[in-house]
């Protein structure tokens, strides 16, 4: 983890509480992820809820508790992959995505899971730079894995335990 204000936005207090998400979530989790590429519908976030191994979380505002970003992932044998994180257009650039990784990271420790898998588009620059912050590390890439629009994937790898 690199940077000040990445060290800060991990470290201090901040104005978002990460808890796990519920069915009662998954109106405003939908209106979120329909702003991004390859948009999952809200039947498909509510499976995952019921998904074994599943885990999901919201970053809610302290003070509204209006839930601003998302993250849902599995885990399975020790290892877990990070299957979607995003963060409402309003509120990106306030360390929320940080935020979601650093508790996701933290309950993948708790829970004993080794590693940590992702893909993300090959484009989406921030993200990269964000797991990348987070010790994520490029294990290759999936051309034209993408649709709509089209573009590669870049699958990346994070060791959570440290024997891992």
């Amino acid at each position: 983890m690199k940077g000040e204000r990445f060290k800060k936005e991990i470290l201090e207090p901040c104005a978002f509480l990460v808890r796990p998400m519920t069915g009662g979530d998954l109106e405003v989790v939908a209106t979120i992820e329909a702003e991004n590429s390859s948009p999952w519908a809200i039947g498909q976030l509510a499976s995952e809820l019921a998904q074994e191994g599943g885990w999901q979380f919201v970053a809610e505002a302290s003070a509204s508790g209006l839930v601003c970003g998302f993250v849902c992932g599995r885990s399975c044998v020790g290892e877990a992959e990070l299957l979607k994180i995003a963060v409402g257009r309003e509120h990106r650039r306030q360390g929320i995505a940080a935020q979601l990784v650093a508790h996701t990271l933290r309950s993948l420790a708790a829970q004993g899971v080794a590693r940590c898998f992702l893909e993300l588009r090959a484009g989406n620059l921030p993200a990269l730079a964000l797991y990348e912050r987070f010790g994520f590390h490029r294990l290759g890439l999936r051309k034209d894995y993408y649709a709509l629009p089209a573009e590669d994937a870049i699958l990346m790898e994070k060791r959570v335990l440290a024997d891992a």
